[in-house]
């Protein structure tokens, strides 16, 4: 890898090897790895995979992943173009009895116990789900892996990181990213339009997530990157007027909404972490995904979950710009038993694994949050306004392009909206706006003003 001192900004240089397998130097101090080496959007790749591969990953022996759907557009394809020089054992992941697949611990488990073999690689073929336990497998294996992509639904496929059920809760995982990524702007195309709005609504929580990580930093001294930002932020905001075009299928758009995804993925990925493509808004999400499936409840797309959560978080921060942080008194901490009683009450059978995280996230707060809140009142309020003139635009490319922008046309009811609010900073451990707005009391009023049609 070479060391790269400046960091492009055009999309169409951060994905290439200006930056794709680079070493980058940064100013927070910081020298950071691209793993993922290639990326290839072109309209029958799949065929092309076979050339491009050995000199990206070694080795002749390949597990393929896929489920039905995937298999049919683009599977079958890339396991007949890969047969005549590797050696290919085809993997199909089969739906739950509700007609759905869940990237989960368990599953994972499954998946290895069943293929016992030895591999050289894993390959992909799909979108969220099968990106996630195609890097989880090929961690657990310490093999590669390369996606090929099916849908523009989501920021996942370059990241280092899954997301994987485990005893009912949401948690992330670090991984290696994939060595490549290959995606047919046809196949892209032809994806349903509502998992490409889903993918527009996982990518428009960027400066939600920019800000909260932001807000850490200041609160609680956690790391900040500016680079993820920087990646990102020029693209993004040029793609905002494009998006609208996503409403009547515009090739282009589909395409370019892709690209940013994966520009998004190597965002995480050059940091570690999830926090610059995730806040308060997928606490929302993951809170309404762990609930309904708790309760044998239908699961909407994860982005568009985010999507309307991020109007959400919009809503919130507007309401913590006109708090005067000076005169808000620090309120201690409820009784280990106290919360316990609340998290059973609350998350039930799910409380045995929420408890751990908000009693550490408990353990870690102190009036020196408030203390640090009131120090950076000017700073941190100048982030939030930032983050508000980008979500006016975030607003408009949603409601043109056709995305859902409320919790009702997801099916979410008041009463479901107001407990995420509540309750949802109490699955994670991470610090974000949903934990400033409790720090400022105003995190109850809000999600009553929301339960009663306020926003």
């Amino acid at each position: 890898m070479e060391i790269r001192d400046t960091i492009p900004t055009g999309i169409d240089e951060i994905l290439s090897d200006r930056v794709l397998g680079q070493r980058l130097d940064c100013s927070c101090g910081r020298e950071h790895s691209i793993l993922t080496r290639e990326v290839v959007i072109e309209p029958e790749v799949a065929d092309r995979v076979p050339e491009l591969l050995p000199s990206l990953i070694p080795g002749e022996r390949i597990l393929l992943l896929a489920d039905r759907r995937t298999w049919e557009v683009g599977g079958e394809r890339l396991s007949e173009a890969l047969g005549a020089s590797y050696s290919v054992e085809c993997c199909m992941i089969r739906d739950d009895p509700s007609g759905e697949i869940h990237a989960s611990v368990e599953l994972a488990d499954e998946l290895m116990a069943a293929l016992p073999g030895v591999f050289d690689m894993v390959a992909a073929v799909g979108s969220g789900t099968i990106n996630d336990l195609g890097k989880e497998i090929a961690h657990r294996h310490g093999i590669p892996c390369f996606v090929l992509a099916t849908a523009a639904s989501m920021n996942g496929y370059t990241s280092a990181i899954v997301a994987l059920l485990e005893n009912g809760l949401k948690t992330t995982r670090s991984v290696s990213p994939p060595v490549a990524v290959f995606a047919d702007p046809n196949v892209l195309m032809k994806a349903p339009r509502e998992l490409t709005l889903a993918g527009l609504g996982d990518l428009v929580s960027k400066p939600y997530c920019g800000c909260d990580w932001k807000i850490a930093s200041f609160v609680r001294g956690e790391y900040y990157c500016p680079l993820p930002d920087r990646l990102l932020s020029t693209p993004f905001d040029e793609a905002l007027d494009v998006f609208p075009r996503l409403a009547d299928g515009d090739p282009e758009a589909v395409t370019l909404l892709f690209r940013l995804l994966l520009v998004s993925g190597l965002s995480m990925a050059v940091v570690g972490t999830s926090s610059p493509a995730s806040g308060g808004e997928h606490l929302l999400s993951h809170y309404w995904d762990m609930v309904r499936l708790r309760d044998n409840r239908p699961l909407n797309l994860h982005g568009a979950q985010v999507g309307v959560a991020s109007l959400v978080i919009d809503d919130l921060y507007r309401q913590i710009v006109e708090v005067d942080f000076g005169r808000v008194r620090f309120a201690p901490n409820p009784s280990p038993d106290a919360a316990l009683r609340g998290v059973m009450e609350v998350f039930g059978a799910l409380a045995p694994a929420v408890w751990p995280q908000w009693q550490a996230k408990l353990e870690a707060r102190t009036a020196d949050d408030l203390e640090r809140l009131v120090e950076n009142e000017a700073a941190i309020k100048e982030e939030i306004e930032r983050t508000l003139v980008i979500g006016r635009k975030v607003r408009q490319a949603l409601t043109a392009s056709g995305a859902p922008i409320r919790a009702a046309q997801l099916g979410i009811g008041p009463d479901e909206l107001e407990a995420a609010i509540r309750h949802g900073r109490k699955i994670r451990t991470r610090y974000t706006v949903l934990d400033v707005a409790a720090e400022l009391e105003v995190l109850d009023a809000f999600a009553d003003l929301v339960s009663g049609g306020g926003c």
